[in-house]
């Protein structure tokens, strides 16, 4: 068998978890998330249902709308997820 997709790894729901936490936390709706990144409201839904993967760009211009610069939790959950 084949390995397991990683849009189903534990770390990997953690991560879309906690960013999902974090756009709520921000009081930052679905459609001004999309609008932001480029894509439509579903995309959002279906990355926060893990029914769509996060791109890596996706998820560097969503780190940039919830102003990682600023914030020191989401920096350190960043770190965490890639290890630095």
């Amino acid at each position: 068998m084949g390995k397991e997709k990683t849009i189903f790894d534990e770390k990997y729901h953690f991560l879309i978890e906690e960013l999902t936490m974090e756009r709520k936390r921000l009081n930052i709706s679905q459609a001004e998330l999309a609008k932001f990144i480029g894509v439509k409201q579903p995309d959002i839904s279906k990355i926060e249902k893990f029914e769509r993967r996060l791109d890596v760009l996706e998820f560097s211009l969503i780190l940039r709308a919830f102003r990682v610069s600023d914030n020191l939790r989401l920096q350190q959950l960043t770190k965490t997820f890639f290890g630095i």
